[in-house]
């Protein structure tokens, strides 16, 4: 049985916020981002991080849908983490420790539906858990409770947990609120990482304890 090296996928829409989720786990600006909806990553980039001690490899993939002249093409991005995913499952040792979905807190969660069955069903096979990071909360009061209004949507998704969170970087203007928001979403990122990674690597006789139980679709409230 192989070590993981905690390969740690995050995809999602243009403009959601992966790669300002990045910055915000790693607690320094590693990774490009852009100020709009256009997105900035256009291949598969990797950033070894440290959390608690512990080693992992942050991958940053290229925007799904919602595509325009500055991005890559759909079906492009598309195609290119397909053959990620299956690169990464099929490797010894190695695999994915976690897949991460990102959404703006303003796009239907359809898109993670569609997503969900595409790459997650489809090329993963549910053989690895999977979270979602719900960004743009900045200006809620409560953060979390975004989940509590749209939960429902979710229904018959087995997600081992889920994040709300600000993919804002800090700045001096910013009022308290925001301020705290963003420090809260580092520590609610980098304890969702921690609690949902798979130590071993991928193996058909091999499911991780820490999400078995969540195959029967049962949703799970982040801890």
């Amino acid at each position: 049985m192989y070590l993981q090296k905690r390969n740690i996928v995050l995809f999602g829409e243009t403009g959601s916020g992966k790669s300002s989720i990045i910055n915000i786990i790693a607690q320094k600006q590693v990774a490009k981002t852009s100020n709009d909806a256009h997105g900035c990553t256009s291949t598969a980039q990797r950033y070894p991080v440290e959390i608690s001690g512990q080693q992992f490899i942050l991958v940053d993939t290229a925007g799904l849908y919602f595509g325009n002249a500055d991005t890559v093409p759909v079906a492009k991005a598309e195609k290119q983490l397909k053959s990620l995913l299956r690169e990464l499952m099929s490797s010894r040792p190695g695999g994915i420790s976690l897949l991460v979905y990102c959404m703006h807190s303003t796009i239907s969660p359809g898109a993670l539906v569609k997503a969900y069955n595409k790459f997650y069903s489809e090329i993963c096979q549910k053989k690895v858990p999977i979270v979602i990071v719900v960004t743009g909360l900045e200006k809620e009061a409560h953060m979390d409770s975004w989940w509590d209004t749209n939960r429902d949507k979710f229904e018959g998704l087995c997600l081992a947990d889920h994040a709300c969170v600000t993919a804002l970087w800090e700045h001096p203007s910013f009022p308290d609120r925001i301020t705290r928001h963003i420090s809260e979403s580092g520590d609610i990122l980098r304890k969702l990482l921690l609690n949902n990674r798979a130590d071993l690597a991928v193996d058909d006789s091999v499911v991780n304890k820490r999400w078995l139980k969540q195959l029967g679709g049962r949703i799970v409230k982040r801890r």
